[in-house]
């Protein structure tokens, strides 16, 4: 009974390093949120994850940024062949 219930804790140590991971958390936010959830600490492991978020999601507003000025640039091109093309 013992050893099943250490795989499973394995098996979810495994489930959220490769979680952490797929977030794109370095190997040392992944230890500090494993010392933190194994401590049973949500607080603080949350208030990490919660700050990971964040700074993915300001990657994901540069970058959308980008996109809308990329798309006005295409905009701009095309409204300009247009004119030129009527004259």
């Amino acid at each position: 009974m013992k050893l099943d219930s250490e795989r499973m804790q394995g098996e979810k140590a495994f489930s959220l390093i490769r979680n952490l991971r797929d977030a794109g958390c370095g190997a040392s936010l992944i230890e500090k949120i494993l010392v933190l959830h194994e401590s049973g600490k949500l607080s603080e492991e949350l208030r990490l994850l919660a700050r990971q978020r964040c700074g993915l999601l300001e990657k994901v507003h540069a970058t959308q940024k980008k996109v809308d000025c990329l798309d006005y640039l295409i905009f701009s091109l095309k409204q300009e062949n247009t004119t030129n093309c009527g004259r």
